[in-house]
C-alpha cells in the first residue's frame, strides 16, 4: 500500500511515521504554513503540529495533510476525517480572514 499510515501501540513519533512517496513533502508543507501564520521558527512549528497530532490521537502526517487541505481550499472530504476536524479545532480561527492575495 502506497501512501498509507501505520499504526503503532506504544505511541510515540514512531506510531505516527507515515510512508510514501510525498509523506516528508507535506509535513515540510504544513510545517511551512505553521511558520508563515505564526511567524515562528520552524522547530517551534514541528512541536505545535506534533503535539496537536498526540492531542487529537492521529498521526502526524494525517495532521499534516489537513492543515494544508486546510490551508488550501478547506473544504471536507471523506479522507482522514478525524485529522481534518482536528485541524480545524487547532488552526480554523487562522483562516478566518481572507488571503491578501489569492492565486
Amino acid at each position: 500500500m502506497r501512501g498509507g499510515f501505520r499504526s503503532g501501540a506504544t505511541g510515540g513519533i514512531d506510531s505516527m511515521m507515515a510512508y510514501g512517496p510525498n509523506s516528508g513533502g507535506i509535513l515540510d508543507t504544513a510545517r511551512g504554513i505553521l511558520i508563515g501564520l505564526r511567524r515562528c521558527p520552524s522547530q517551534v512549528a514541528f512541536d505545535e503540529l506534533h503535539s496537536a497530532a498526540l492531542r487529537h490521537k492521529v498521526p502526524v502526517f494525517a495532521m499534516a495533510w489537513a492543515l494544508v487541505h486546510l490551508a488550501g481550499d478547506g473544504e471536507k472530504t471523506p479522507s482522514f476525517t478525524d485529522a481534518q476536524s482536528a485541524a480545524r479545532h487547532e488552526w480554523g480561527s487562522l483562516f478566518t480572514r481572507p488571503a491578501a492575495v489569492s492565486c
